[in-house]
């Protein structure tokens, strides 16, 4: 039995193993289709993997220059944070060509949302260029620049971000000494500012950031494996969180993606994996598939729309 027979044959049944990338792009499968589908970004291999529900691979995105956060719209498209080139690359659901580029001048973007709403896109800059304070840019609707962009001073960095039901970006970031930011940007292109939300439980890491069906806030601690989810702030304060979602084995959780028939998917980069569990349920992995490098951001189509 070769090695890799043996490795294979130890795997519990839940356990996927993908090939590495040929680099070439375009579909897998013959034939594969982008409903269901489940989008991987690997930071260290520059792609973009598609996968279906089962986990099969279906796609792959090449080419990329340290791609990050991502996210879908309502027609299929994956929206992908181009980080070292300062770019949001849109895909069409062929995913071989590039369909529109967001351009981010001065910005290192790693996290992007589309607002099912209105067409807004918020794209989360984690720093400038010249290393100056992160920011949040939004995007008008089929717009490729920047309708404004904002920023405040007490945060440092800024990672992942997410609209609810009304258009409110809540994001996350941190301090220049490391103490971990909520906060929300209100008003799309006519926003001005961040306010900084308190929280009554700590974040050791941020993590990624997505509204439930329910329009509720979830956020991940990275380094607590775990995801948080809040109601919506009062008073500037999303309080305690409802919901406690361990995942169970993790192991740097860095984004997430919940799907409408209430399974999340997590980008582990500790784990060099794509992993689902259900939500809010969280526990033991339902399905692992292994084979990347460095997971960062994940998403999912059809768009979860919260209400």
């Amino acid at each position: 039995m070769s090695h890799a027979e043996l490795r294979t044959s130890v795997l519990p049944p839940n356990v996927k193993i993908i090939s590495q990338p040929d680099h070439s792009g375009g579909f897998v499968k013959p034939n594969a289709s982008s409903k269901g589908a489940v989008f991987i970004s690997d930071l260290e291999l520059g792609d973009i993997f598609v996968f279906d529900e089962a986990g099969n691979p279906e796609a792959i995105i090449a080419g990329l220059s340290e791609p990050q956060g991502i996210g879908a719209d309502l027609y299929g498209d994956v929206y992908v944070t181009n980080t070292n080139t300062s770019q949001v690359l849109v895909y069409g659901p062929d995913y071989k060509t590039v369909k529109k580029t967001l351009s981010d001048p001065g910005q290192y973007p790693v996290d992007v949302k589309y607002d099912a709403q209105t067409g807004l896109v918020g794209v989360t800059n984690i720093t400038n260029t010249s290393g100056g304070p992160g920011s949040v840019s939004f995007y008008a609707k089929n717009a490729t620049t920047p309708c404004v962009t904002v920023a405040n001073k007490n945060w440092t960095a800024i990672y992942f971000g997410a609209f609810d039901a009304t258009g409110n970006f809540f994001i996350d970031g941190q301090t220049s000494s490391g103490s971990v930011l909520v906060g929300v940007v209100q008003g799309g292109c006519s926003a001005f500012s961040i306010t900084t939300l308190t929280i009554g439980n700590t974040i050791n890491f941020p993590g990624g950031v997505q509204v439930t069906p329910s329009n509720q806030i979830a956020i991940a601690d990275q380094s607590a494996d775990s995801i948080f989810t809040y109601n919506h702030p009062v008073g500037n304060s999303l309080g305690n969180p409802v919901d406690v979602t361990s995942l169970t084995g993790a192991s740097d959780p860095v984004e997430f993606a919940i799907s409408r028939g209430g399974s999340l998917w997590t980008a582990d980069a500790g784990l060099s994996s794509a992993v689902k569990y259900a939500y809010p349920a969280g526990g033991s992995a339902k399905m692992t598939i292994k084979g990347l490098k460095l997971p960062i951001g994940a998403a999912v189509n059809p768009l979860l729309v919260p209400q």
